[in-house]
C-alpha cells in the first residue's frame, strides 16, 4: 500500500526558514546566534530544524491585548 501523504521537511536553509517565519534571512542568523533556533552544519550548508521554526513562534506569540 502507497503512502501519499508529503513527507515534512526536518529541516530549511536560512532562506527557506525566513521565509516560513516571514522574515529577512539577517533575522534567522538573529535568532540563530541567540539561541531561538536550532540548526545543523554539515560542511558549510546550514539547516535549520523545523521543529525549533514553530517553536520560535510559539515563543514569540503575543496574547491578544498585548503589545510586543
Amino acid at each position: 500500500m502507497k503512502d501519499d501523504k508529503p513527507i515534512q521537511p526536518l529541516a530549511y536553509s536560512p532562506e527557506q526558514a525566513a521565509k516560513q517565519l516571514s522574515v529577512g534571512r539577517s533575522m534567522v542568523f538573529e535568532m540563530m546566534k541567540a539561541g531561538e533556533l536550532t540548526y545543523s552544519k554539515f560542511g558549510q550548508r546550514t539547516l535549520v530544524h523545523a521543529d525549533s521554526i514553530r517553536e520560535a513562534l510559539e515563543t514569540r506569540t503575543v496574547n491578544k491585548g498585548q503589545r510586543g
